[in-house]
């Protein structure tokens, strides 16, 4: 029996960091003391560090003053325990900066640091976040997947969804639960859909002054086997990919790399997005030590478009389709199909799914 395997060759050009929504661990906390002293300390140190890494500068002084007047008023003198201290930091400093990224962890036990994730083993059996694919009435591909997980680990989950819609009239990807994740994983998506490798986002860091640009990237799709003559198969459907209209269904829970993918499709007019304004977090955050072993995610990196100029930090991605999340699938498909019907030689059942759909309207 012959041999056969799917390699995905990916040429990633990012490896930047970027945020997303972090979901903490349920279930119960062990408490950890911590004393008045190392309380100072810590954020003071928090203090200090936000002041010379934190992305927005006009409010980084703000929020370093803060800090350290509620410590000198003695606010912080109550906790008894780091895991509520940290909660409650973590808190005022979303409030104060409306910035949704930051994050202060509670220090771990004694020569244990919090670590960025080395490995998402541990998603796998969610299947790396991906939810469903599914073919829609009117040869309409439908994809939802609630993570960007880097593509070590979803790329051939992200290509096994682009075959299964290559031979799709339109495509529709869904959102509206997406927490974001990894830029490689958007670099990854996006080079599907255009035509040639394309400038996504540029962002900056306060602190070192620099720009960086994402790209998107092409993902080349080979069949290897035991074959001697090591077949390529062709891929040539793919392309079409690169022509068909694109839906990106959004809510409010559509947060920093989904609001990359959705921006920089949209920006670049090769995507219509349909739902709600997105979550606003188009910052790339970085965690810094603290002292007593803290660990504060700090947004130390702005991204923005490079032809609109605008980030969707705070404002989110405005819809170009605005209705509620709930309805934003039989609002694209509606979109769709009456773009389709346009075309020459359209399917002759489109009024029927048209009459369909529009009878699902909400009341």
């Amino acid at each position: 029996m012959k041999k056969v395997y799917l390699i995905i060759v990916l040429t990633l050009c990012i490896g930047q960091i970027f945020g997303q929504r972090i979901r903490m661990k349920s279930g119960p906390i062990e408490p950890k003391p911590i004393e008045l002293g190392e309380i100072h300390k810590m954020v003071k140190d928090l203090a200090d560090s936000i002041a010379v890494n934190y992305i927005i500068s006009e409010k980084a002084p703000m929020l370093k003053k803060n800090l350290l007047k509620e410590l000198r008023k003695g606010n912080f003198d109550r906790f008894k325990e780091k895991n509520a201290l940290a909660r409650h930091l973590s808190n005022i400093l979303v409030t104060w900066s409306n910035d949704k990224h930051f994050l202060v962890m509670p220090a771990e036990p004694a020569g244990e640091r919090f670590m960025m994730p080395s490995s998402y083993d541990h998603i796998a059996k969610e299947n790396y976040a991906f939810k469903k694919m599914e073919h829609l009435n009117g040869n309409i591909a439908y994809i939802k997947f609630n993570r960007f997980i880097p593509p070590t680990y979803s790329g051939s989950l992200i290509t096994s969804a682009m075959l299964f819609a290559a031979n799709s009239d339109a495509v529709i990807i869904d959102l509206r639960d997406n927490i974001g994740g990894s830029p490689d994983t958007v670099a990854m998506l996006a080079g599907f859909f255009l035509n040639e490798p394309t400038l996504l986002t540029i962002n900056d860091a306060r602190s070192t002054d620099l720009k960086r640009e994402a790209w998107s990237v092409e993902t080349d799709v080979r069949i290897n086997s035991s074959n001697p003559n090591n077949f390529i198969v062709s891929t040539t459907s793919l392309e079409r990919l690169k022509n068909v209209p694109l839906y990106i269904l959004t809510s409010n829970s559509t947060f920093s790399a989904a609001e990359m993918f959705s921006s920089s499709l949209q920006g670049h007019k090769r995507a219509k997005t349909v739902g709600e304004d997105t979550g606003g977090g188009g910052h790339g955050i970085r965690p810094f030590e603290m002292a007593q072993g803290f660990t504060a995610f700090i947004p130390f990196t702005r991204y923005y478009h490079p032809v609109t100029k605008e980030s969707w930090e705070v404002v989110g991605v405005h819809p170009d389709i605005p209705c509620v999340a709930t309805d934003a699938k039989r609002v694209a498909q509606i979109s769709i199909l009456k773009e389709l019907q346009k075309k020459p030689n359209p399917d002759s059942k489109i009024p029927v799914y048209l009459k369909e759909l529009e009878a699902q309207s909400p009341k």
